[in-house]
C-alpha cells in the first residue's frame, strides 16, 4: 500500500513536470565572427545558448528554415545590471538592411532587421533551470520560404555580460541530449556566475549527511556493498531534490512567487520523495519483495526523467530493482555492520 501510494504521488508530480522539458542548453564557443558562427542544426527546434559578450564583442550564430515553419529567437541574460543585449537578425529573405550597430558584420547579398535589447522592469522566472532572466529582445513569425538566416547578438553600450540565446519552438531531445541535461544545468547555474560551493553544496552536505546518519545508526541494511551503492545513489537523487529547491528559492527571490514554481516543484519533490523512500528502505535492507523492487524501478525512472542523480544514481537504482537477492541481502557473511563492526549479538561465543 505503502508503495502504491508513493507511486501515485510520483506520476501526478511527473504530470506536472512534462511542460518544463523546452530548451536543450547548450555553450558556445569561438563564435566571434559569421566565418565561425554556431551552426544550429535545427532551428525549429528548441535551444538555448548560454554565452557571453565581452566590450563591443558580437557573436554569431547561422541556421536554416523552410518555408511553413516559425522563426523564433530571443535574447535573455541573468544581469541584474543595465546590460541589454540584442541582436540584428540576417537573411537573403530580408528585403533592405537597417543601419547595424558597430562591429556586426552583414555578408554580402544578406538583409538585415535590427532588434535592438529593451531592458524589463523585473526578470522573468525560468521554471527549467530553475532560474530568475531578464529577456531583453524577441521575434516570432512565419517562415514564408526556405532560406538561412545569420543571427549577431551584441550590446548597445559594448558592456560586457553573460548572453543567453533562446532559438526555436519544438520542444524536443535527443537521447544523448536528454542524458547530458543535469551536467548541463550545473554549468548554467556557473553561467549565471554563482559561486561553485553554492552550485555543487546541496549534493556534498547530502552525502557527508547521509553517511554520518548512517555510521551513527550502523545501519544493517548497507551491509552488502551494492547496498551501498545504492544508499550513494539514493542521496544523490535526493541532492539534485534539494539543489533544485535552493535554486527555486534564489529564483523566486527575485521574481516574486509565480505559478511556473509548481512546475519546479515536481523537480523537488519527485527526487526527495524517490530518493528518500529508498534511503529509508536501506536502513535494514532492502528485502526483494515484489513492492520493494517496483518501488525501486519507480524511483529509477522518475529520476531519469526529473534528471536527478546525474544519470548513474538512477541507474544503479533501476539495477538494484533486478539484481539478485543476494545482493540486497542485509545480513553480511562475516556478521560485521557495514562500517566493520561486529553487529549486535553475532561473533563467536567461548
Amino acid at each position: 500500500m505503502h508503495t502504491t501510494r508513493v507511486t501515485i504521488a510520483l506520476v501526478a508530480l511527473l504530470l506536472l513536470a512534462t511542460p518544463a522539458l523546452a530548451h536543450v542548453p547548450t555553450f558556445p564557443e569561438g563564435n566571434t565572427t559569421p566565418e565561425r558562427a554556431v551552426d544550429v542544426p535545427d532551428a525549429a527546434k528548441s535551444w538555448s545558448f548560454y554565452d557571453r559578450l565581452a566590450p563591443g564583442e558580437v557573436r554569431y550564430y547561422r541556421f536554416s528554415l523552410a518555408a511553413g515553419e516559425r522563426l523564433r529567437v530571443g535574447t535573455f541574460t541573468p544581469s541584474a545590471s543595465g546590460f541589454t543585449p540584442g541582436f540584428v537578425l540576417m537573411s537573403p529573405a530580408i528585403e533592405g538592411a537597417d543601419a547595424v550597430p558597430d562591429g556586426v558584420v552583414v555578408p554580402d547579398g544578406m538583409g538585415a532587421t535590427v532588434v535592438p535589447g529593451e531592458r524589463p522592469g523585473s526578470p522573468s522566472y525560468e521554471p527549467f533551470g530553475p532560474s530568475a532572466n531578464y529577456h531583453t529582445a524577441d521575434l516570432d513569425q512565419p517562415v514564408t520560404r526556405d532560406t538561412t538566416y545569420l543571427l549577431a547578438v551584441y550590446e548597445p553600450a559594448d558592456r560586457a555580460g553573460q548572453v543567453g540565446v533562446a532559438l526555436g519552438y519544438r520542444e524536443q531531445f535527443s537521447l544523448v541530449e536528454y542524458l547530458t541535461v543535469p551536467f548541463d544545468l550545473v554549468q548554467t547555474h556557473l553561467w549565471e556566475g554563482q559561486s561553485p560551493v553554492l552550485v555543487y553544496g546541496p549534493w556534498a552536505v547530502t552525502l557527508l549527511g547521509g553517511v554520518a546518519l548512517a555510521w551513527r545508526r550502523r545501519a544493517t541494511g548497507l551491509a552488502r556493498p551494492f547496498a551501498r551503492w545504492v544508499g550513494v545513489a539514493a542521496l544523490l537523487v535526493v541532492g539534485t531534490g534539494v539543489s533544485a529547491a535552493l535554486q527555486m528559492g534564489l529564483a523566486l527571490s527575485k521574481t516574486g512567487l509565480t505559478p511556473g514554481a509548481l512546475v519546479t516543484a515536481a523537480f523537488v519533490v519527485v527526487p526527495l520523495v524517490g530518493g528518500g523512500w529508498v534511503a529509508w528502505r536501506l536502513r535494514d535492507g532492502l528485502r526483494p519483495t515484489l513492492g520493494t523492487r517496483v518501488g525501486l524501478a519507480l524511483v529509477g525512472v522518475t529520476a531519469l526523467v526529473t534528471w536527478a542523480g546525474f544519470v548513474v544514481a538512477p541507474a544503479v537504482v533501476l539495477v538494484a530493482a533486478v539484481a539478485p537477492a543476494r545482493f540486497l541481502d542485509p545480513r553480511p557473511d562475516d556478521g560485521t555492520t557495514p562500517f566493520g563492526r561486529r553487529a549486535h549479538g553475532t561473533g563467536d561465543r567461548n
